[in-house]
Formats: structure tokens, C-alpha cells, sequence
């Protein structure tokens, strides 16, 4: 079959360069509060980073490595572990050679919870201080070859997958590493990589529903079960889990919570058969694909404003595109989504 970018030929969209490496210790620099001329502003410091193995998560750990940090990569894909430590081992950095070694891979599957916890507790045991944390794990799935109730849907527990993936499981690593984020001397920050397609859902198949008999099933956005499903499940399933990432990031108190959204990124997580069409026309991972991500990680509570506060109502994004989208006000009043127009709306504004 022919891919949706192929049709475009060799043609594709000249791309923004993203932050310089300059810059980027610069930010570091002042968020850790060193002398401005430490090449190695987070050496001694420590991030835990999911969804390490590949795409945004491995070009952030790669960034954290450059300005001398440890590096705890999570994730599910043990071959991408591997490759990623022989990969950025056969670097040579040395800002912390004292500190050996800078990258700990811990496979962890987030569809699994209780894998999750028990990443989560090894890393306690290891690092009673942790600096950042990016959640960054995450899946979504392509209406063409995905139904409701099929079991690739489905987490180890039975409930939806990308809810469990892209939601509860970094709600648990938050619950459980709290304290060691609160212990960093700088004050530990917290980095959800989440979207701004979370405005094509309203919230209220977040909140729990009840059976007849009054008994709590849970929200409709983590049922695997299709009679308990929204009709529109899996287009609203990505945005969802976004939107929950979203309210729990707000709720976090003892240490900075910032979500950030990369926009359209050339990664695989719209699957293998979009990503060469996304690596031809979104922001590369190596360059503006990360940039909020950084700014996020990096920048001063006073230049991320209510980004960083807990009832903060922006997110640090690396476009503007939504400010300039007309009639927001309209598109995503309680009218029409009670008319049952917002879906398709924000399918096209997106």
C-alpha cells in the first residue's frame, strides 16, 4: 500500500531549528543555580525520564546527559533500553565520570501497574533525591485498524490501555516519588509531556459513572468493556487521557508541576505506518519537537506564570497556532458540545 507520505513525494516542510545547545545549558544553568560558566549545570542532579527508549523521552535523555545528569530510563521496549545505553555510553560524556553509571535503564511496562510500582520502588531505593521527573510514556491508537474491546486495547488489569499507559501509570510514579522530589535541593519538578488536543473532549467521561444498583464503574475513558464504552471511544481517548494529565498536574502540591506540548513531533506514536509522514512534516525530535519540553524542564517558575502553579490555566507549548485559531470561544462553549458538534469542530480547527 502506498503511505500517506509518499503521496507527497520528496516534498517536505522546512523545519525551525529548536533550542541551541548554548541556550539550553544556559536555562539549566539557572535552574540549578550554578557559575555561568559550568559546562555541567545538572551534574550531581537526578531525572527519571519514561518512554526513554526512543523518540522525545531518548532525545531528552540525551539532553540531560549532555549537562552531566543521571538518567533513569523507563520503559517497555528492554532492545531500545539496551541500544540507548550502548548508544549514549559510546559517547563518552564526561561531566560526572565520579557518578558512573549515568544511565540506569529499568524496564517497566505502564500498562502494568504493578510493574510501574515496583520500577517505582527500586528507584527510591537508589536516589532518595530525584530532581525531575518527565512523564513522558505514551500511546495512542489509530482508528483504522483498532475496535472496541479487542484485547490490544486492553492494560494488564483488564481496563483501557492508553488511560492505564498514558494517565494512571505516571499518577502512580507522581504518588510514589513525591518524596524524593521534594527532597531535591532545588525543589524537584515534574514534566508532563501532554497535548493541546486535549480540547476535543469536555471532561465528563473522566468522571465516574454508576451502575443501577449505584456501584462505581469507574470513568467511561478507562472501560475496555464496549457496552460501557462512549460510542466515540477511541477517537476521544487520546485527548482524554491528556485532558486527566492535565487536571492531576494541577492538583500536585510540594514541588512544581508543568505540563508541556510538543505539538506534532516525528515520533512513532501515531504508529510505524504515520511516522514517516510525521517525521516529514512535524517538528523533529532532535530539534522543535522537544523545545517546550526543555522550557518546561528548565525554565524559572517566574517565566513559565501560571504554567507552574497548581491552578495554573496555561501549558508551555512550542507553537502558537491556537492562539490564532478564530471563534475558540464558540467552538468549545457547553452549547455545542451539548448539540453534539465539538468532536468534529475540533477535528478540523486541529
Amino acid at each position: 500500500t502506498t503511505s500517506i507520505a509518499s503521496a507527497f513525494g520528496p516534498f517536505s516542510i522546512p523545519q525551525p531549528a529548536g533550542l541551541s545547545p548554548e541556550l539550553i545549558t544556559s536555562l539549566a544553568q539557572t535552574r540549578y543555580n550554578t557559575a555561568p560558566n559550568e559546562c555541567y549545570p545538572m551534574r550531581g542532579k537526578v531525572a527519571v525520564i519514561t518512554g526513554a527508549a526512543g523518540g522525545i523521552g531518548r532525545e531528552l535523555t540525551r539532553v540531560v546527559l549532555d549537562l552531566g545528569g543521571t538518567v533513569v530510563a523507563m520503559d517497555r521496549n528492554e532492545t531500545g533500553l539496551d541500544m540507548l545505553q550502548d548508544l549514549l555510553l559510546d559517547n563518552n560524556y564526561e561531566g560526572a565520570a565520579d557518578e558512573q553509571p549515568r544511565v540506569i535503564c529499568l524496564p517497566t511496562r505502564h500498562e502494568d501497574l504493578a510493574s510501574v510500582a515496583h520500577s517505582a520502588e527500586i528507584i527510591k531505593s537508589q536516589f532518595p533525591k530525584i530532581d525531575l521527573l518527565v512523564n513522558n510514556a505514551g500511546v495512542a491508537y489509530n482508528p483504522t485498524n483498532c475496535e472496541p474491546g479487542q484485547d490490544k486495547m486492553k492494560s494488564k488489569h483488564g481496563n483501557d490501555l492508553a488511560f492505564t499507559v498514558n494517565y494512571l501509570s505516571h499518577f502512580l510514579l507522581v504518588e510514589k516519588l513525591l518524596p524524593c522530589l521534594k527532597a531535591s535541593s532545588e525543589g524537584g519538578r515534574i514534566v508532563h509531556l501532554t497535548s493541546t488536543y486535549h480540547f476535543k473532549v469536555d471532561g465528563s467521561e473522566l468522571i465516574p459513572h454508576l451502575d443501577c444498583n449505584g456501584n462505581s464503574l469507574g470513568p467511561m475513558a478507562y472501560q475496555s468493556d464496549p457496552s460501557l464504552m462512549s460510542k466515540k471511544h477511541i477517537e476521544r481517548s487520546y485527548a482524554n487521557t491528556k485532558l486527566s494529565q492535565i487536571w492531576h498536574s494541577r492538583s500536585i502540591q510540594g514541588c512544581t508541576s508543568v505540563c508541556a506540548c510538543p505539538t506534532w513531533a516525528g515520533t512513532g506514536i501515531g504508529g510505524e505506518e504515520n511516522r514517516e509522514f510525521l517525521e516529514k512534516f512535524a517538528f523533529p525530535v532532535g530539534g522543535a519537537g522537544i523545545a517546550s519540553a526543555i522550557n518546561a524542564m528548565f525554565r524559572s517558575e517566574e517565566e513559565l506564570g501560571d504554567a507552574a502553579t497548581g491552578v495554573g490555566q496555561s501549558i508551555v507549548a512550542n507553537s502558537r497556532i491556537l492562539e490564532y485559531l478564530p471563534f475558540k470561544n464558540v467552538w468549545l462553549s457547553d452549547w455545542v458540545t451539548r448539540m453534539g458538534w465539538r468532536d468534529g469542530i475540533v477535528d478540523v480547527a486541529g
